[in-house]
């Protein structure tokens, strides 16, 4: 924990010595080796729980196989501790270009569904008929890359609190193993009032950190 705070600190030394430089060096913290990745590779997520009923039939009917809502559907009622099948709670998005929704997806979870205070992402994948869980992260999933393996990287956001109060927000990137979404890097660290794109020279370091933090506070299961 004490190294994180360390390495933060660099960074944040970093990030002040590039106030008076041009947007794009600021937002990348100094690091002139950035890496590019081809904005066409790149789907931005925004989940807003803001829609009555689903796109697809085959959402909800995940859902009820699941078990983890309410099949009440003349339900109106927004009641975290008793979910409807509906996504004012729940969204799901498919996990693979190779695959069927209903035999692989991610499904994201909102903030106080069920009891539980943050955002969850669950893959699921059906095993001889089974839907079974691949991962479990207690993060917020923010963007989507393509891949030759034809299952997208994944990019994730996690909070780090201290004290009851937001102090970080990881950005981190995860890519698909063959059975399962391997941690790769933080991409990005976030405060209140600063953050930007880790340098490459200290992405290493300060990924191994990261991994170590989100896994000591049970945010991937």
């Amino acid at each position: 924990m004490k190294l994180l705070y360390s390495l933060i600190g660099g960074l944040l030394i970093v990030f002040a010595s590039c106030t008076n430089e041009s947007e794009t060096d600021v937002n990348d913290w100094g690091n002139e080796d950035a890496v590019v990745i081809d904005s066409s590779k790149i789907e931005v997520v925004e989940t807003l729980f803001d829609k009555d009923t689903f796109d697809i039939r085959i959402k909800k009917e995940l859902l009820k196989e699941l078990q983890i809502c309410n099949d009440d559907s003349k339900s109106t009622e927004i009641d975290y501790n008793n979910p409807t099948c509906s996504p004012r709670f729940f969204e799901l998005f498919q996990l693979s270009e190779k695959i069927e929704l209903k035999n692989a997806f991610l499904l994201q979870i909102k903030a106080r569904t069920n009891g539980f205070p943050l955002r969850r992402l669950l893959v699921f994948e059906r095993d001889k008929g089974v839907l079974v869980k691949a991962n479990g992260f207690v993060a917020n999933l923010i963007e989507k890359r393509k891949s030759t393996t034809g299952y997208d990287d994944l990019v994730l956001r996690f909070n780090h609190k201290d004290q009851g109060e937001d102090v970080y927000f990881f950005n981190c990137l995860f890519k698909w193993s063959g059975k399962k979404y391997e941690y790769h890097s933080v991409e990005v660290i976030e405060g209140p009032g600063w953050g930007g794109a880790v340098k490459q020279d200290l992405k290493d370091s300060v990924s191994v950190e990261v991994l170590k933090e989100i896994t000591n506070n049970k945010m991937l299961f």
